[in-house]
């Protein structure tokens, strides 16, 4: 019997056939992360998706299960290699279980919020990704031969995947807040108008972040910004004036105006931080700027807590915001090296 016509018969031919070249973009994805990891550390971003151990044995045992994941993407694996590949990935859904039940144990012991309309963590996804690749490990579906059209399909998916990974983690990740004790609370700037009245979007930041201070989180308010080009208006200045006037002592403010970028006020804040011996951040913007925000500073060596802003009304341009937040999100991932952040280099806001 044919092995392609084995296996769970609730997944039809179309819908399983696409999985190998997810996997492949998956791999990429791995591969990316495990080189850069090896080349200038403090790289890898998978943690983001699954809370597996860092050290060399984990990133070989990463490597190759990528390298499985694309030899089959080019012709169905058999014997061994297709066992362990589908072991392994067994293992990954088991540890991205784990990685579910805490989240909604912190969730339940009021540890962890979420803003979402339903509390769904990336790992869920993690465990329905992984249990399907490991079934067309052992049970492949048949495929398109390689060829114009195949490598049409993979490209397809390929870019499907790539979309995907930041927008999944801006919906799941971004709206939870993890509220913790820290030594600073840095505010993400926004557009300021020309009478110097924040914008919709920069007083949500604030007025989170006077909120997170004044429930003793941190004794200092980071305002990072940049100054409007177009009027002079100062975003940290009005950011500054809005807590003020909500009772923030100025002695507690710290006033950045050189975060022309988030990239830029990762570097400002981390030299800020590293003379004051400061290792433990809390970083206030919008949820689908939080995972690029984490990876940033992460990157720069602080222990961050996200914390989006809550907003008072949905943003007009919120889904061109969330477009624009995948590609800066790569801009992030592949340009910015661990420590050497630097306030030229980022395009995104």
């Amino acid at each position: 019997m044919d092995r392609s016509a084995r296996g769970p018969s609730g997944l039809s031919r179309r819908l399983r056939a696409p999985l190998a070249d997810v996997g492949a973009a998956l791999a990429i994805y791995l591969l990316i992360n495990a080189l850069g990891e090896a080349l200038v550390g403090a790289f890898d971003t998978t943690t983001a998706w699954l809370s597996l151990p860092r050290g060399p044995l984990w990133l070989v045992a990463r490597v190759a299960l990528a390298l499985l994941l694309l030899a089959h993407a080019w012709r169905p694996l058999g014997g061994a290699p297709r066992l362990v590949g589908a072991g392994a990935l067994a293992l990954v859904a088991l540890w991205a279980g784990r990685d579910a039940f805490v989240y909604y144990a912190l969730l339940d012991a009021g540890r962890i919020a979420t803003t979402a309309p339903l509390p769904l963590p990336a790992s869920l996804l993690v465990i329905a990704i992984a249990l399907a690749l490991a079934a067309e490990l052992l049970w492949p579906a048949a495929r398109r031969p390689w060829g114009r059209r195949r490598l049409v399909q993979g490209l397809g998916i390929g870019a499907g995947v790539a979309l995907l990974l930041p927008l999944v983690l801006m919906l799941t990740f971004g709206p939870t807040r993890y509220e913790r004790e820290a030594d600073c609370i840095v505010v993400f700037g926004a557009k300021v108008y020309r009478d110097g009245t924040p914008s919709q979007a920069l007083a949500d930041r604030v007025d989170e972040g006077i909120r997170l201070y004044q429930r003793g989180l941190a004794p200092t308010l980071v305002m990072s910004g940049a100054i409007d080009q177009s009027h002079g208006g100062s975003e940290p200045a009005a950011m500054r004036a809005r807590a003020i006037a909500a009772g923030v002592p100025a002695s507690a403010i710290v006033v950045d105006e050189a975060g022309v970028t988030s990239a830029a006020t990762v570097a400002n804040t981390a030299r800020w931080a590293r003379d004051r011996g400061i290792r433990r951040v809390i970083a206030v913007s919008h949820y689908y700027h939080e995972p690029r925000v984490k990876l940033l500073f992460e990157r720069a060596g602080l222990r961050t807590y996200t914390v989006p802003a809550t907003m008072r009304r949905r943003l007009l341009k919120e889904p061109y915001f969330l477009a624009r937040e995948v590609l800066a999100y790569y801009d992030a991932l592949l340009f910015h090296r661990a420590r050497s952040l630097s306030p030229d280099k980022d395009e995104g806001t």
